[in-house]
């Protein structure tokens, strides 16, 4: 792994509050169990949380690592987009997440008030 992505990750989880590129939720960088207590939630629910980096334009596309090319991502919005045949672009695949999000159909019910709990990710 590149030495610029852990930097240009916590930048971009940095500049983005601390929330995810895509679904808008908070994220855990490096204290997955103070997240856990912070949102009284399971060590499982807590994983889908971990915060990524995202390139936007992927390496094999001629992407890089650079700050401007990589956004904090978490875990389960990273590997959603990724795990699919033909991955959707950045720009579409936030918009089909934010569309399942109004919809109430993203993150399980018990984790939707994590959007409002006002704590700080860390």
């Amino acid at each position: 792994m590149s030495k610029s992505i852990p930097k240009n990750r916590r930048a971009a989880f940095n500049n983005q509050g601390g929330l995810c590129y895509y679904c808008g939720f908070p994220m855990w960088l490096s204290e997955p169990d103070r997240f856990t207590v912070a949102f009284k939630i399971g060590k499982g629910d807590s994983s889908r949380f971990q915060c990524t980096a995202e390139h936007l334009v992927a390496k094999q596309n001629g992407g890089g690592n650079s700050a401007v090319n990589v956004v904090a991502a978490c875990r389960f919005c990273n590997s959603r987009r990724h795990r699919r045949s033909s991955p959707p672009s950045p720009s579409a695949h936030k918009k089909q997440v934010q569309k399942r999000l109004s919809a109430g159909r993203w993150h399980p019910s018990h984790l939707r008030r994590l959007t409002s709990t006002g704590c700080r990710p860390t």
